[in-house]
């Protein structure tokens, strides 16, 4: 079952999603189940047990409460070898497994991991996010968008913070389909180095062609290999922090593509910030027909594209139409509204 429905996602991951934690301690159980079974047929045919009674004392044995004891008398020596190898063999392995099983149970990162991996399985038309982009998943949490971010390590996932959090390689086939890479919509790449950025650039293409791709690149000059290779943009990390910082010097701001907070600004822009959003009217859409007035409060817009031509002149009785494209300036957090508005996707 794949679902837009953020509640009953939210519904399901908490009653379905711990039990894949069985299969990280899968092998463990295993384990204690083989050493438990050895010592039950033992205590079955030479002490004549029931399996139940078997199995209770070979719980009992291996974990030293002795809570049954043959006579030591009646064992025939076989027994006495044979129980002497379980035991020695056996406490220290028990003492291990059960410990390893306690350490996986407890930690929460595992259990963040097992429900993300669950809810991706499960999401459709949702973004992907490869990489330690901790910022980001902030804001596509403040904006109440559906994602889940791929990291490598628990620390990593501990400095994130969120539910949203899968544990794993970022350019690894395996993870990125944990993910739901087949049915995502957007997928950010931004790996520690171009080698696994392009990795994982050509693995999510392979599995979803269809998906709008964005890479973050440390190395300017592989800008056109990667858009070769299928990205739907490449972000030129340095240039686009020069043309910030740039953009700060001159207007205070970052030239153009986000408005940040100064002393002199209003209240709302401290809040939330402003920012450059741009949106197409699809047809069919709850935007087609739609007065230029009737746009969310808080968003304005400033441009509006018609027939391959950008412009600034409408009124407020301007009436959208399939295919028109809009640049608004605004509340990062009320695009998801307006976006929900000009697609046919939306619920």
């Amino acid at each position: 079952m794949k679902t837009k429905q953020k509640w009953l996602l939210n519904f399901l991951e908490i009653i379905f999603a711990p039990y894949s934690i069985i299969s990280r301690i899968f092998p463990q159980i295993i384990a204690i189940a083989i050493v438990i079974i050895a010592t039950s047929e033992i205590f079955i045919y030479y002490q004549h047990l029931d399996i139940i009674s078997a199995i209770y004392a070979s719980v009992g044995l291996i974990t030293t409460i002795g809570l049954y004891t043959p006579s030591l008398n009646e064992m025939p020596p076989l027994e006495k070898i044979l129980l002497t190898i379980l035991v020695a063999s056996s406490v220290a392995i028990y003492t291990t497994l059960i410990t390893g099983i306690i350490i996986t149970l407890s930690r929460k990162t595992i259990w963040i991991d097992a429900r993300a991996r669950w809810r991706a399985a499960h999401m459709k038309d949702h973004i992907i996010i490869l990489g330690n982009m901790k910022e980001l998943a902030d804001e596509l949490d403040r904006m109440n968008v559906d994602y889940i971010i791929v990291v490598k390590n628990e620390e990593i996932a501990k400095s994130i913070a969120s539910k949203h959090v899968i544990i794993g390689n970022p350019s690894a086939e395996v993870d990125l389909k944990n993910a739901g890479v087949q049915d995502a919509s957007v997928i950010l790449i931004a790996l520690d180095n171009d080698l696994d950025n392009m990795t994982a650039l050509l693995r999510a293409k392979k599995l979803n062609p269809s998906a709008r791709i964005i890479v973050v690149i440390h190395d300017e000059g592989l800008h056109d290999i990667f858009k070769d290779a299928g990205a739907y943009q490449v972000i030129r990390i340095r240039r686009f922090i020069g043309r910030a910082l740039a953009g700060i010097a001159l207007s205070n701001n970052i030239g153009g593509v986000l408005i940040e907070s100064t002393e002199s600004s209003s209240n709302a822009v401290k809040k939330h910030g402003y920012a450059l959003g741009f949106f197409k009217v699809e047809k069919g859409s709850k935007c087609e027909g739609m007065k230029i007035s009737d746009i969310p409060s808080g968003l304005v817009p400033i441009l509006i594209e018609k027939n391959n031509s950008f412009t600034p002149y409408f009124s407020r009785d301007f009436i959208l139409e399939a295919e028109d494209s809009l640049v608004i300036l605004g509340d990062p957090s009320k695009f998801n509204m307006l976006k929900k508005l000009c697609s046919t996707k939306a619920d």
